[in-house]
Parts: C-alpha cells; sequence; structure tokens
C-alpha cells in the first residue's frame, strides 16, 4: 500500500495535538508495511525520520528532502514560508499584517481548482476583513500559506506514485483535493477538529468552507470520535454512512513519581493546553476560585499559550487567588512530562474537544483527570469523573473529591489506566489501514 499524506505539523515541531497524531500515525503504518510519502510545508530534521517513509517538504529553507531508505529526492522549491502555526495563537498583529499580501493571495486563489461559490466566499472575506481585529484567530497569513501548500503540495501527485490520499484537517485537503485531480486516487480527509470546535458561533466562514468542500470531495472522511462525527453531519450536512470514528492512541513511558510522592509537597491540579475559548481556561481558573474558598493549600498550574493568555492573568488577578494560580507559558516535552510528575489531578474543561490527547497522555503518567463531557475522549473512557464545561460547582466538587478520597484518586485512576492500555496507536493505525484497503476494493 503506497499513501499519499499531507500533512502540516510533525515533530520536532509541533504546536499541538495534530503533530502528535500525524507522526503516530506515520510511524505506526510504516511498521504495518504501509509506503507513505508525507508532504510538509517545513523543511524536516533528521530526528523525525522514520524508516521506509519518505519526506517531502515545501518551504524556502533547504533544496533537498532527506528520505531514510529513499535516498535523496530533489524538490524544486517555491516560496512558501512556515512562519505560521496552525493555531495562530502566539502571533502579534505585526506578523499578521507582515504575512498578508492580498493580490498575490487573490492571484494564488485564482489557480486553485475551487468551486466558483468557494472561491467567492474566501474572496469577500479577504476584501471585508478588518485586520485590527485579528487576534487569537487563523490570520490571513496562514490561508495564503494554505493555499500556496494547496498549489505546491498537490502537484506533487505527479512523480509520487500513490495508492491512496490522505490528508490531515483543512491545513492540507486543498493539496489533497489538487492530487485526487491529477491521480485520481481516492482521497481520505481526517479530521482532527473542525472550525465549529474552535470557534464555536464566531466560524471563520473561509475556514469552514474549505472543511466543507474537503470533506465533499473526500471518498471517505476519518473523525477522531462520535462526537466529531456528529458536528460534521449536524453543522456540514456530511452523511453519516460516508464517515468513519478512528480514535486516537497513546504512548506508554517511565515517569519518575518520586516528587508526587512526598508528603510535604503541595497538591497540584494542572491545565495542559492553548489558552484559547475551546480549551476552557476560564472554567478552570473558575473551578480554582471555587475549590481555594474551601482549601488554601492547593495550587492550580496552566501550562500552555494562547489568545486568553493575558485574559486569564487578569482573571486571576482580579479574583485575587494569584498566590495559588501559576502561568508556565509554552512548554517543550520533557518540562510537560515534569509537570505531570508533580501533579495530583488534571483538569481537561474543554468547550468543545474533538478528542483530548492531553487527557490519555495524563493517564499514562498516572494522574486522574476530570474532564468535560463535550470531549471525543469521553466515548472511550468509562471510569473518569465528568462534567459539564459550564458546570464549574460540579467539576469543582469532583476535582476536590479526587484531591480528599484516596480511594476515589485511585480506583478511578487503575480503571482508567487500564482502560488507556487498550487505546494504542498500533490499533490507531491498524483502523485506518482498514479505511484504506476498503476504499482500494471499490
Amino acid at each position: 500500500m503506497r499513501v499519499l499524506m499531507y500533512g502540516w505539523e510533525f515533530p520536532p515541531r509541533i504546536s499541538g495535538g495534530l503533530g502528535v497524531a500525524c507522526y503516530a500515525i506515520v510511524k505506526e503504518l510504516a511498521r504495518q508495511n504501509v509506503n507513505v510519502t508525507l508532504v510538509l510545508p517545513f523543511a524536516m530534521q533528521e530526528t523525525s525520520q522514520i524508516n521506509g517513509t519518505k519526506f517531502i517538504t515545501c518551504d524556502n529553507h533547504a533544496d533537498t528532502a532527506s528520505c531514510s531508505e529513499h535516498g535523496t529526492v530533489d524538490i524544486k522549491y517555491t516560496g512558501l514560508p512556515s512562519a505560521l502555526t496552525p493555531y495562530f495563537s502566539s502571533m502579534d498583529l505585526q506578523k499578521v499584517m507582515a504575512h498578508a499580501n492580498l493580490k498575490d493571495l487573490l492571484q494564488t486563489l485564482k489557480k486553485i481548482n475551487l468551486p466558483a461559490e468557494i472561491k467567492q466566499i474566501i474572496e469577500t472575506a479577504i476584501h471585508s476583513a478588518d485586520l485590527s481585529t485579528i487576534s487569537g484567530k487563523y490570520g490571513m497569513g496562514l490561508l495564503a500559506e494554505v493555499l500556496n501548500y494547496a498549489l505546491l503540495a498537490g502537484s506533487l501527485a505527479r512523480n509520487n506514485p500513490h495508492d491512496v490520499i490522505h490528508a490531515h484537517d483543512w491545513l492540507t485537503v486543498l493539496a489533497a483535493v489538487e492530487a485526487k485531480q491529477i491521480s485520481r486516487k481516492p482521497l481520505i480527509f481526517h479530521i482532527h477538529a473542525l472550525e465549529t470546535d474552535r470557534s464555536g458561533e464566531y466560524l471563520d466562514q473561509r475556514i469552514y468552507a474549505i472543511e466543507k468542500y474537503g470533506m465533499e470531495q473526500a471518498d471517505r472522511v476519518i473523525t477522531v470520535s462520535q462526537y466529531t462525527k456528529n458536528m460534521a453531519i449536524k453543522h456540514y450536512g456530511i452523511p453519516a454512512e460516508k464517515i468513519s470514528v478512528v480514535h486516537n492512541g497513546t504512548y506508554f513511558s517511565t515517569t519518575n513519581f518520586a516528587a508526587r510522592a512526598n508528603p510535604e509537597r503541595p497538591k497540584m491540579v494542572l491545565f495542559l493546553g492553548r489558552i484559547t475559548q475551546q480549551k476552557g481556561p476560564y472554567f478552570f481558573v473558575k473551578i480554582a476560585e471555587k475549590i481555594l474558598k474551601q482549601r488554601k493549600d492547593i495550587q492550580f498550574v496552566l501550562v500552555g499559550t494562547g489568545d486568553l493568555f493575558r485574559d486569564m492573568i487578569e482573571k486571576v488577578a482580579e479574583l485575587r487567588i494569584g498566590t495559588n494560580v501559576h502561568f508556565t507559558g509554552f512548554l517543550a516535552n520533557e518540562q510537560v512530562k515534569q509537570m505531570f510528575a508533580l501533579a495530583d489531578v488534571y483538569v481537561m474543561p474543554s468547550v468543545s474537544e474533538p478528542f483530548g490527547l492531553s487527557c490519555l497522555e495524563a493517564l499514562v503518567h498516572q494522574v486522574p483527570v476530570v474532564i468535560s463531557k463535550q470531549s471525543g475522549v469521553a466515548e472511550v473512557l468509562k471510569n473518569v469523573l465528568v462534567a459539564d464545561f459550564w458546570d464549574v460547582d460540579d467539576m469543582a466538587a469532583k476535582v476536590l473529591a479526587m484531591l480528599e478520597y484516596k480511594v476515589l484518586h485511585k480506583t478511578s485512576l487503575n480503571q482508567s489506566y487500564a482502560e488507556v492500555a487498550h487505546l494504542t496507536w498500533s490499533k490507531t493505525a491498524e483502523a485506518i489501514l482498514r479505511v484504506y484497503n476498503q476504499l482500494q476494493r471499490k
């Protein structure tokens, strides 16, 4: 099986769960003798290479792409800077404006094989956009990158033999549609998150239009949860029979829990994720406020950055709980592991969470969790405490119970840890391979 895969993030350069999932899926498919050609918008580093997988990069920072077991492939590069992340949570307005060349973007738009109504939506949004309102959203610079990537990366289908095309999220699906129009091979659109998750009622109509068009053009849509499948059906009008649910997985690792065993150490409650509306940091702060009214010895830590970072700091100051609530900003992988080693409870109060990889990561590190009902991971973990994201009283009570009752803490952790043991990336790859084979038989 030969797969032409389009991704946007890949270690060591990642901004969130999309890069983690893409890496694990590629790695496990390779172990099952699937030949993957992964097309990325930026130059690879040697540490990210996987045996049996060819990497092609589309930025202007290198002249060749290194390919393990496939030698070196010469690529003709055009300008495709990758300064922006798909989450666009840490970019300031000046950088957005520097990347937003509207004339070039419109010229690029005209070259892409999009339906007229999709082009009109994007073009209207570009002309009517007020740059001064961009904060923590997807800026026009990122849209320009996506459109340029679609032209360059899609054309690679001509010289890279493949049996199926696999695109991850809206950032790459236009490139995949271009590839399908060239090779006529079946297209799988893998949804890790939707604009309806990220922005709620304040949709970016350009991104929504691309997502809807991508799902309509795909031969099969994969969603990371039934929760996300329901969103695709309800908000995008995609037929249920076209969508396959493939849950994410995890890798197990060893962790030093010595710090957590120290009886003198204060209890710590952890939030890990982008500090954006979708992830519910406001509700985490409110949970902290309610718990601190009963116990002053609990520490609360928010790991991550995002467009609400400053707002959350100001909210903590307003509530006068800054002594117990701490912000770390973005942390590298090893630092995140250290935070898990110190945590007693992990809280995921997401407003809309397609899956929730961080929840599995917490359990792997033997940290019990309290999570939002509005999450895909709640489908596969039946022994964790859940609450509606907006019900901070209920969530605070459950976090406090987890801290105070050792039997509850141990029972929930042991039972949910056993469930996580069955959620492996290997099984995720097997399910994806079944989707490939189904399309091949048609």
